[in-house]
């Protein structure tokens, strides 16, 4: 049900199975500012731009550009983070504003189709991840605040999972060997987030995802190194359940920090 991924933090390396992605540890050096990641999880919208207010955030190389042509505009597309994955966090003006997602202009349409919108209030030093989530047209906005303040121990790495997938609820085990799974994120639904949890990156655990109280893996494990302490890591389902092809159920992974 689920493609298996591999990505690699730096030198820390999360094992899918055999495709690969390398990941950077991101650097913050900024005093100020609220701080904002999209992450593009709505498999039948095209490649998005999110605005904060009237300013434009989220920015990319038009396709075709060169000297003499502006080229077609491209947006983030599907399974995709902005900053990217390998990034830390774009810095936005702190206040109250809209969040608004589009779909950019193309040679056939002379101006961005709108796509959904949020007023949020976004707070100075503070993280967030705004989700662009579900099937059809019009899929969802949300935003989650990513405290990863007591991500302190040197010794754990820390995790949180996020459901994307709508319809369905998972269960997230931990398992430690071929017989020992246990249970950390129980029946979380769509739109539903755990905390960051710290894990014990010494045994080199694995995540599995199960139907809420089944002991059946679906898909493969997302298995972690023990080279990944002291790192914080969202792993989110996206995808509708029962589709085929791109707009299948997957597992998708960025770094917080």
């Amino acid at each position: 049900m689920f493609k298996p991924f591999l990505y690699s933090l730096l030198v820390s390396i999360l094992f899918f199975s055999c495709e690969k992605n390398a990941l950077k540890l991101p650097v913050d050096p900024i005093a100020g500012g609220a701080r904002v990641k999209l992450i593009h999880a709505a498999p039948d919208t095209p490649g998005i731009d999110l605005y904060i207010g009237t300013n434009k955030f989220s920015a990319f190389t038009p396709t075709g550009a060169s000297t003499t042509s502006s080229g077609t505009p491209t947006g983030l597309p599907y399974t995709n983070t902005f900053p990217g994955s390998v990034s830390g966090y774009a810095i936005a003006t702190p206040g109250a504003t809209s969040l608004s997602i589009t779909a950019p202009a193309t040679t056939t349409a002379t101006s961005a189709t709108a796509i959904g919108s949020l007023d949020y209030t976004l707070e100075d030093n503070k993280y967030y991840s705004v989700f662009v989530a579900g099937p059809g047209a019009k899929p969802e906005v949300f935003v989650l605040n990513d405290d990863f303040s007591m991500a302190t121990d040197p010794t754990k790495y820390y995790v949180r999972f996020v459901n994307l997938t709508p319809g369905v609820n998972y269960d997230v085990a931990l398992v430690t060997s071929s017989t020992t799974a246990t249970v950390l994120a129980p029946n979380i639904a769509y739109k539903g987030a755990t905390n960051f949890i710290p894990v014990d990156a010494a045994t080199s655990p694995s995540f599995v995802l199960r139907q809420p109280g089944s002991a059946t893996n679906l898909g493969p494990a997302v298995s972690f190194t023990s080279n990944i302490v002291g790192r914080v890591i969202t792993v989110y389902t996206r995808g509708v359940a029962g589709r085929t092809g791109a707009a299948a159920p997957g597992i998708s992974i960025y770094a917080n920090r």
